[in-house]
Protein backbone atom coordinates (compact mmCIF):
# COMPACT_ATOMS: atom_id res chain seq x y z
CA UNK A 1 0.00 0.00 0.00
CA UNK A 2 1.09 3.36 -0.95
CA UNK A 3 0.48 6.35 0.46
CA UNK A 4 0.18 10.08 0.45
CA UNK A 5 3.01 10.92 2.35
CA UNK A 6 5.49 8.86 0.12
CA UNK A 7 3.88 11.04 -2.92
CA UNK A 8 3.25 14.07 -1.91
CA UNK A 9 4.87 17.14 -2.63
CA UNK A 10 6.26 18.79 0.27
CA UNK A 11 7.48 22.31 0.85
CA UNK A 12 3.92 23.94 -1.25
CA UNK A 13 4.10 27.81 -1.22
CA UNK A 14 1.47 29.20 0.65
CA UNK A 15 0.31 32.61 0.90
CA UNK A 16 -1.13 34.22 4.09
CA UNK A 17 -5.01 35.49 4.68
CA UNK A 18 -3.74 39.22 4.12
CA UNK A 19 -2.01 39.29 1.02
CA UNK A 20 -3.55 40.81 -1.96
CA UNK A 21 -4.38 39.43 -5.74
CA UNK A 22 -1.41 40.88 -6.87
CA UNK A 23 0.60 39.43 -5.09
CA UNK A 24 -0.79 35.95 -5.18
CA UNK A 25 -0.51 36.28 -8.81
CA UNK A 26 3.12 36.52 -8.94
CA UNK A 27 3.38 34.04 -6.73
CA UNK A 28 1.73 31.89 -8.94
CA UNK A 29 3.77 32.82 -11.86
CA UNK A 30 7.08 32.82 -9.92
CA UNK A 31 6.89 29.06 -9.08
CA UNK A 32 4.44 27.90 -12.04
CA UNK A 33 1.45 27.03 -10.21
CA UNK A 34 -2.48 27.28 -10.03
CA UNK A 35 -3.17 27.00 -6.81
CA UNK A 36 -1.72 28.44 -3.57
CA UNK A 37 -3.25 27.55 0.28
CA UNK A 38 -3.61 30.15 2.52
CA UNK A 39 -2.29 29.45 6.20
CA UNK A 40 -2.75 31.64 9.33
CA UNK A 41 -0.83 29.20 11.70
CA UNK A 42 -3.48 26.83 10.47
CA UNK A 43 -4.35 26.02 6.89
CA UNK A 44 -7.79 27.87 5.94
CA UNK A 45 -8.67 27.16 1.89
CA UNK A 46 -6.70 27.86 -1.25
CA UNK A 47 -6.88 29.97 -3.85
CA UNK A 48 -6.72 29.02 -7.40
CA UNK A 49 -6.03 30.67 -10.93
CA UNK A 50 -9.79 30.61 -11.42
CA UNK A 51 -10.60 32.58 -7.87
CA UNK A 52 -8.12 35.07 -8.61
CA UNK A 53 -9.90 36.06 -12.48
CA UNK A 54 -13.54 34.86 -11.58
CA UNK A 55 -14.02 36.18 -7.56
CA UNK A 56 -11.26 39.08 -7.96
CA UNK A 57 -10.37 40.60 -11.65
CA UNK A 58 -14.05 40.21 -12.38
CA UNK A 59 -15.85 42.39 -9.93
CA UNK A 60 -13.44 44.82 -11.03
CA UNK A 61 -12.05 46.36 -8.49
CA UNK A 62 -8.26 46.81 -7.24
CA UNK A 63 -6.09 44.10 -6.79
CA UNK A 64 -3.74 45.40 -4.84
CA UNK A 65 -7.39 46.18 -2.37
CA UNK A 66 -8.21 42.84 -3.12
CA UNK A 67 -7.38 39.66 -0.02
CA UNK A 68 -6.82 36.11 -0.13
CA UNK A 69 -9.09 35.82 2.63
CA UNK A 70 -11.91 37.52 0.73
CA UNK A 71 -11.90 34.94 -2.50
CA UNK A 72 -10.51 31.87 -1.35
CA UNK A 73 -12.45 28.50 -1.28
CA UNK A 74 -12.90 27.32 2.43
CA UNK A 75 -14.83 24.20 1.75
CA UNK A 76 -11.41 21.58 0.43
CA UNK A 77 -11.27 18.22 0.54
CA UNK A 78 -7.81 17.01 2.00
CA UNK A 79 -6.11 14.08 2.60
CA UNK A 80 -4.07 12.89 5.78
CA UNK A 81 -0.63 11.39 5.20
CA UNK A 82 -1.29 7.99 6.14
CA UNK A 83 -4.05 7.61 3.81
CA UNK A 84 -3.71 5.30 0.96
CA UNK A 85 -3.41 6.28 -2.69
CA UNK A 86 -6.45 4.10 -3.86
CA UNK A 87 -8.41 5.95 -1.49
CA UNK A 88 -7.03 9.26 -2.15
CA UNK A 89 -7.66 8.36 -6.01
CA UNK A 90 -11.03 7.99 -5.50
CA UNK A 91 -12.23 10.69 -3.32
CA UNK A 92 -10.20 13.18 -6.09
CA UNK A 93 -12.46 11.02 -8.61
CA UNK A 94 -16.02 11.57 -6.72
CA UNK A 95 -15.37 15.11 -5.74
CA UNK A 96 -13.69 15.76 -8.99
CA UNK A 97 -10.74 17.43 -8.14
CA UNK A 98 -7.10 17.12 -9.28
CA UNK A 99 -5.36 18.05 -6.37
CA UNK A 100 -5.46 16.94 -2.92
CA UNK A 101 -3.69 18.81 0.23
CA UNK A 102 -2.41 16.54 2.52
CA UNK A 103 -3.09 17.69 6.41
CA UNK A 104 -2.63 16.62 9.80
CA UNK A 105 -4.03 18.68 12.66
CA UNK A 106 -4.91 21.53 10.82
CA UNK A 107 -1.49 21.75 9.64
CA UNK A 108 -0.34 21.54 5.19
CA UNK A 109 1.91 18.86 5.23
CA UNK A 110 2.12 18.52 1.27
CA UNK A 111 0.06 17.88 -2.15
CA UNK A 112 -0.85 15.41 -3.97
CA UNK A 113 -1.86 16.31 -7.72
CA UNK A 114 -3.15 12.88 -10.62
CA UNK A 115 0.14 13.43 -11.86
CA UNK A 116 2.00 12.36 -8.59
CA UNK A 117 -1.09 9.69 -8.41
CA UNK A 118 0.09 8.19 -12.01
CA UNK A 119 3.42 8.32 -11.28
CA UNK A 120 3.17 5.53 -8.35
CA UNK A 121 2.23 2.66 -11.77
CA UNK A 122 -1.37 3.72 -10.40
CA UNK A 123 -2.14 4.73 -13.88
CA UNK A 124 -5.77 3.25 -14.11
CA UNK A 125 -6.68 5.34 -11.33
CA UNK A 126 -5.74 8.62 -11.94
CA UNK A 127 -7.01 8.30 -15.24
CA UNK A 128 -10.55 7.15 -13.97
CA UNK A 129 -10.26 10.12 -11.54
CA UNK A 130 -8.96 12.55 -14.38
CA UNK A 131 -11.79 10.81 -16.78
CA UNK A 132 -14.75 11.92 -14.39
CA UNK A 133 -13.62 15.47 -13.81
CA UNK A 134 -13.30 15.82 -17.41
CA UNK A 135 -16.85 14.83 -18.11
CA UNK A 136 -18.40 17.21 -15.65
CA UNK A 137 -16.19 20.28 -16.88
CA UNK A 138 -18.27 21.90 -19.69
Amino acid sequence: MTTLQEIMTENVVEVKPSDNLFTLAREMEANDIGFLPVIDDKFLGVVTDRDIVCKGLAKGQDINNIEAQQIMTEKVYTGFPDMDVEEASKLMQVQQISRLLVVENDQLKGVVSLGDIAATNNEQAAESALSEIKKSTP
